[in-house]
């Protein structure tokens, strides 16, 4: 599924994500303020979006549930056309997956909190990170779109969704930073750490394939 540079890269942002999210989670534990980088950053973009909150709400809510849910079809739609299975499966159970890492696991264990509500990690985030890693993965991978120009295009989009998604949810004050920054790592290891599961299951699944006509041959031998 994953040529070999893919899956390093895979590797190193499963490891990178996972000590990130440890490293955010154990700092702002139970936390109720801004942090350091938090009140740099967040002030600016605050004041930055004051007057243009029409344009980010709808920017915001490309992270919203309904929006991943919309996201996921399309995603399956398009892996269905492949004919590539793990691309399907990864599709299908990579967001929701990430999502329920952050909204069952991470933000109670965490328990920092923004104006009362679980913060850290941002689901917005993490669910539009997690949606971008999948059509990086199972896609941009393996050269889909077949035109260059349009494949390029697609993975220079990818990044500036999750800042675009990040950014608004700072500048409308429903998150910190931080909880962005923690949510985008989560979408990106839990999918990629899925996808490298599948990677592995699907190269054993090949390795066997290709051992049964040799053991027939050794057989009839």
């Amino acid at each position: 599924m994953l040529p070999p540079r893919w899956r390093l890269a895979a590797t190193s942002v499963v490891v990178v994500g996972a000590l990130g999210v440890a490293a955010l989670g154990w700092w702002y534990a139970d936390g109720r303020a801004a942090g350091p980088l938090d009140s740099v950053i967040d002030d600016r973009l605050i004041s930055r979006g004051e007057g243009y909150e029409h344009l980010l709400w709808p920017l915001a809510d490309l992270g919203s549930p309904p929006a991943l849910v919309l996201g996921m079809v399309i995603l399956v739609v398009a892996a269905v056309r492949t004919h590539r299975r793990p691309a399907i499966v990864l599709a299908a159970l990579g967001p929701p997956l990430a999502s329920l890492v952050t909204e069952l696991a991470l933000k109670p264990l965490v328990g920092r909190t923004h104006f009362g509500g679980l913060s850290l990690p941002s689901g917005h985030a993490t669910s539009i990170t997690a949606q971008v890693t999948v059509y990086l993965l199972a896609f941009a991978a393996v050269g889909l779109p077949r035109r260059a120009l349009l494949r390029r295009a697609l993975i220079v989009a990818a990044p500036l969704v999750v800042l675009g998604v990040s950014g608004a949810m700072v500048s409308l004050e429903r998150h910190y930073a931080t909880d962005t920054v923690a949510g985008a790592m989560v979408g990106a290891s839990v999918v990629c750490a899925l996808a490298l599961a599948l990677d592995a299951w699907n190269r054993a699944r090949s390795a066997r394939a290709a051992r049964v006509p040799l053991s027939g041959q050794a057989g009839r031998g």
